[in-house]
């Protein structure tokens, strides 16, 4: 019975994301080529070198998107890729070049406690935005967000597009600590 039931459970999450997949579909992020700030450069390589990293690290095993959350959710060990545990490593892998160029990252949630939770990391410039204005930031304020979640790629995108990702918001968005 057992079996069955996680059979079942695994068809469901499938067709889930499927349907997932297709409505995410509207948003992409930035292409590496359209990044004309010399900062925001810098932390994309960042970006790409800490994923890189987390793909050849031995002693975790790195997956992405909703099969990977599935993956996580049903293997134990040494299975990473639930969009929080990517929240950590981005952080902790782009904080030196991000403040060696000026800039500030902390976290962002949307959804939080609520279906939907999904974490990633935020990047501004604070010469130019109050840490107030970040979540509701317009596309031409330098405000993005790194979510390595969604494909396991170094996706960046302005604030008020990735807020779109969302399937709904049943809590808006706010800025997390994780220093």
């Amino acid at each position: 019975m057992q079996k069955i039931l996680t059979i079942q459970t695994l068809k469901i999450y499938l067709l889930l994301s499927f349907s997932l997949l297709l409505s995410a579909c509207v948003v992409t992020p930035l292409e590496q080529d359209n990044i004309n700030d010399p900062a925001l450069q810098k932390i994309h390589h960042a970006f790409a070198e800490t994923i890189t990293q987390a793909f050849n690290d031995p002693n975790e095993e790195w997956t992405s998107g909703w099969l990977g959350n599935m993956w996580v959710n049903f293997h134990e060990g040494k299975q990473r890729g639930l969009c929080y545990q990517w929240k950590y490593r981005i952080h902790a892998g782009v904080k030196d070049t991000v403040h060696a160029q000026g800039w500030e990252l902390t976290g962002i949630v949307i959804n939080q406690g609520a279906d939907g939770e999904h974490h990633a990391v935020i990047v501004y410039d604070p010469t130019r935005i109050k840490p107030e204005q970040l979540v509701s930031a317009n596309t031409a304020q330098p405000v993005f967000v790194l979510d390595a979640w969604r494909r396991g790629q170094p996706d960046i995108y302005p604030v008020s597009e990735w807020l779109k990702l969302a399937r709904h918001q049943y809590v808006p968005a706010k800025l997390i600590d994780i220093n």
